[in-house]
């Protein structure tokens, strides 16, 4: 599926956007570049026809330059048009475990002592593999949610598969509170703030940043993560251009991947 990038228009001659409200040019369609003087009515046209251009090329999917990522009302107004705007969430799912490990060493921390949790009301693909892979490379990896009977047939599979025990629990006094490290994969602020939490724990928000309101919380809260890729390679080569450099690195990632999935491998966590 083509994926169109959304950028502001180098020049503002009214006469380029006088019959229509964006302009095409391959895969990168150009609003005005006066845009934050456009009032809401008119942004709302302009969200209208981008819907239409990428109905038009059998595609729901955008990338938005860095600027105009920064106008909620812009971007909610493309969420309402059902366009997908990729903001690198997906990429930061494929990098978890590398960020883990980069968070391990910043920290001088020993996986074979740390208790990892994982906090989800939803069970997924993701979830499962997530879980195979930290299971047993951790001192301890717990499950904590509202629907424990979605995770036990998890818990059974890896301790029948690997004989490894993972802990499935909703006990909001107990199950963060000797968690060095939580994976937080869909709690809200509101619901993670109910458990008592390990005063220096890690707090990674795959999803939704979220603040930790426990006035004793010493801990470090992720809510993004930063890349860089190894120079000279595919990857690099083909996002190195000119017309990417005011787009997002990660969100450009996350696009090549997911035809290019072995070029993960030269993304590195900064």
């Amino acid at each position: 599926m083509q994926v169109f990038l959304i950028k502001k228009s180098l020049i503002n001659n009214i006469f380029e956007f006088f019959t229509k409200k964006v302009i095409v040019e391959e895969d990168i369609i150009s609003i005005k570049k006066d845009w934050r003087k456009i009032k809401f009515k008119d942004k709302i046209k302009f969200a209208k026809e981008i819907s239409n251009i990428l109905i038009e090329n059998n595609s729901n999917k955008v990338i938005v330059e860095n600027d105009l990522k920064q106008d909620k009302e812009f971007i909610n107004l493309l969420y309402s048009n059902q366009i997908d705007v990729i903001n690198g969430k997906i990429l930061f799912k494929e990098l978890i475990e590398k960020i883990i490990d980069k968070i391990i060493k910043d920290n001088k921390l020993k996986k074979e002592e740390i208790t990892i949790s994982i906090t989800a009301n939803n069970r997924d693909i993701f979830i499962d593999n997530l879980v195979n892979k930290l299971s047993g490379n951790f001192k301890r990896v717990n499950i904590v949610t509202n629907n424990i009977n979605k995770f036990i047939a998890l818990e059974e599979r890896i301790f029948n598969d690997k004989g490894i025990i993972i802990t499935v629990t909703n006990n909001k006094r107990k199950s963060l509170l000797k968690s060095d490290i939580i994976l937080n994969i869909d709690f809200p602020e509101e619901m993670i703030n109910r458990y008592s939490i390990y005063d220096n724990s890690i707090i990674i928000n795959i999803e939704e940043s979220i603040k930790i309101k426990k006035k004793r919380f010493n801990g470090k809260i992720i809510n993004g993560y930063k890349i860089k890729l190894k120079k000279d390679s595919q990857i690099y080569n083909d996002l190195n251009q000119e017309k990417y450099e005011e787009f997002d690195l990660k969100d450009l990632v996350e696009c090549y991947i997911i035809n290019n999935n072995s070029e993960i491998e030269n993304i590195l966590i900064c």
